[in-house]
C-alpha cells in the first residue's frame, strides 16, 4: 500500500531544493557557486526518481484500477501527463549538469529553471489537491 505522507514529504523536499536553487541562481558569482547549484539539481533529480518510481509502480496503477470511474480517469490523466513533465525536467537537468555552463549562461539557466520549476510546482499542487485525497479515500475504504 502507498504512503501518501512519504510522497508529500518528498514533494516538500523537492520544493525546498527548488527554492534554494532559485535563490542561489539570482546571482552566481563564481564556479564554486555554480557547482553547488549542479549538486542541488542532482539531489533534486534523485528525490524525483524515487518519487516517480513509487507513483509509477504503486500509486497510479492502483488508482487506475479503481472501481470508481472518476478516480480511474483522473489517475490515467495524471499518469499520462507526468511523462511529459518528467522528460522536460530530465532534459533541463541534462542541459545544466555542468557548472561552467550554468556560470556562463546564468540568464538562460534562470529562465529555463523558472519554467521547469513552475511546471513542477503546479503538478505537485494538483496532486496534493486532487490525486492524494482520492488515494486516501481508497485506502480508508480498504481499511474499513
Amino acid at each position: 500500500m502507498w504512503r501518501i505522507a512519504q510522497l508529500q514529504s518528498q514533494h516538500e523536499a523537492c520544493l525546498a531544493i527548488v527554492q534554494d536553487i532559485q535563490s542561489r541562481s539570482a546571482h552566481i558569482p563564481d564556479r564554486p557557486a555554480a557547482v553547488e547549484i549542479t549538486l542541488m539539481l542532482a539531489r533534486l533529480t534523485g528525490i524525483l526518481r524515487i518519487h516517480l518510481a513509487l507513483e509509477d509502480e504503486i500509486l497510479y496503477p492502483a488508482l487506475r484500477k479503481s472501481n470508481d470511474p472518476r478516480t480511474a480517469e483522473i489517475a490515467e490523466r495524471y499518469w499520462r501527463e507526468m511523462g511529459g513533465l518528467a522528460d522536460m525536467f530530465l532534459d533541463f537537468v541534462d542541459r545544466w549538469k555542468r557548472a561552467d555552463v550554468v556560470l556562463t549562461e546564468q540568464a538562460r539557466f534562470r529562465s529555463e529553471a523558472t519554467m521547469v520549476f513552475s511546471a513542477l510546482a503546479e503538478r505537485i499542487e494538483k496532486e496534493h489537491r486532487e490525486v492524494y485525497p482520492l488515494a486516501e479515500q481508497i485506502r480508508t475504504m480498504r481499511a474499513a
